[in-house]
């Protein structure tokens, strides 16, 4: 277990796990941020270390649940899309050679991705484990991300499927309203505004935006079937795929997703 020394006026006290913590506050005045700190890492320190891949159509709420699954089992969330941005406004050196594949119109290689993501599980965030969402979304970028973690004796351990019929998803996604200056977003059936097509806040209009129309995310939809939903039978052979209802609501899935097996590997 972790191990902890708090030194105060009052006391030098040894704190051994969370079961420790109130009575390390009670001998040595301890608070605040420092024993929040402390919290966490006692926390984390007892969570199972994984490296896990999200699968799921647009609007199945990957999005929605990673943070969730971050801020519980202390694994860092990558983002393929957030991590690209970030590397090319840092101006690191795959961020210049990403930039400049992007500027001309092309697609970033899958080497400066593994790359960029793989720089990233060496920083101390990940160091208990990741969730990996955006990527991969072809069975050969899968396997290049296979090979290039095999070469830090990492693999990846589970593979989350989220399933939502292709209907629900149309209704989910083309109900949603944004007010475009602050972000805040609506949904015409589930969370409409108060006044309707008006930003409860502002008053000022609201948009759909264009990936939210239906057309768009048909496309979308038959993008993610053909390319990204072989990944599905390929995690399967190795038998580290695991699927969840994520049509039930967000909290409910959120209950699922907690439930399953891999929550409880060490």
């Amino acid at each position: 277990s972790m191990i902890f020394f708090f030194s105060s006026r009052r006391r030098h006290t040894r704190c051994s796990g969370v079961s420790w913590a109130r009575r390390c506050v009670q001998e040595t005045g301890v608070h605040g941020d420092i024993f929040a700190e402390f919290f966490r890492r006692a926390r984390c320190s007892a969570q199972p270390q994984q490296r896990i891949i999200l699968l799921g159509p647009p609007g199945s709420g990957k999005g929605t649940q990673s943070p969730r699954l971050r801020d519980q089992y202390c694994w860092c969330h990558i983002s393929t899309g957030d991590l690209l941005r970030k590397n090319v406004k840092e101006g690191t050196e795959l961020g210049k050679k990403a930039k400049s594949i992007m500027e001309a119109g092309g697609l970033v290689p899958d080497d400066i991705v593994v790359n960029l993501i793989r720089d990233e599980l060496k920083k101390p965030d990940c160091e208990r484990g990741m969730i990996l969402d955006g990527f991969p979304r072809t069975v050969e970028q899968a396997k290049k991300l296979d090979e290039f973690l095999a070469k830090d004796n990492m693999q990846i351990d589970q593979a989350i499927e989220f399933k939502v019929n292709d209907e629900d998803l149309v209704e989910r996604i083309t109900g949603r309203r944004v007010h475009q200056q602050s972000g805040r977003s609506y949904h015409l059936k589930y969370c409409p505004p108060q006044v309707a097509g008006l930003d409860d806040i502002t008053g000022e209009p609201l948009i759909q935006r264009k990936d939210d129309k239906e057309d768009v995310l048909r496309s979308r939809l038959n993008q993610y079937y053909e390319k990204t939903f072989p990944l599905i039978n390929y995690y399967a052979s190795r038998g580290i795929i695991q699927q969840i209802d994520a049509s039930q609501g967000i909290d409910p899935t959120w209950t699922t997703l907690q439930n399953l097996s891999l929550i409880h590997i060490s």
